[in-house]
């Protein structure tokens, strides 16, 4: 998942959240008597869309500066690629690491076998292979 979806279900959370406390707030205002039904109504209300217009206000931003970075990629010559790309990419170098180093410790494992065993040059013969 790219950092713009990220950061647009994360806002989004964060709105929810936001609106439903005020919603608890305004409930207990209600309850209280403070605050009337319908005035209660009216101020969540306010309070949710103003929430959603700052979310749009954001998202906005957001994807300008994450085009503004790729357009300095390009204008650098980095090609624009997109981040899950690079993850999986970083996942199969790991894997790709990992087997190195069990092979290099299987070979390492059979030296010491092949020392240990006064035959040397066999295991270093292995390695060569």
């Amino acid at each position: 998942m790219d950092i713009l979806k990220k950061a647009s279900l994360l806002t989004a959370e964060f709105i929810s959240l936001s609106a439903d406390k005020v919603q608890e707030v305004a409930d207990e205002f209600v309850k209280k008597g403070t605050l009337h039904d319908s005035e209660a109504k009216k101020f969540v209300s306010e309070v949710r869309n103003n929430l959603e217009s700052r979310e749009k206000e954001f998202m906005d931003r957001w994807e300008q500066l994450v085009n503004n970075v790729q357009s300095l990629g390009s204008s650098l010559g980095f090609p624009k690629v997109e981040k899950d790309n690079l993850d999986d990419r970083i996942e199969e170098l790991e894997r790709h690491v990992d087997e190195l180093k069990a092979r290099r410790e299987n070979l390492s494992q059979e030296i010491q076998r092949e020392k240990a065993a006064g035959n040397g040059s066999a295991a270093a013969s292995s390695i060569k292979k």
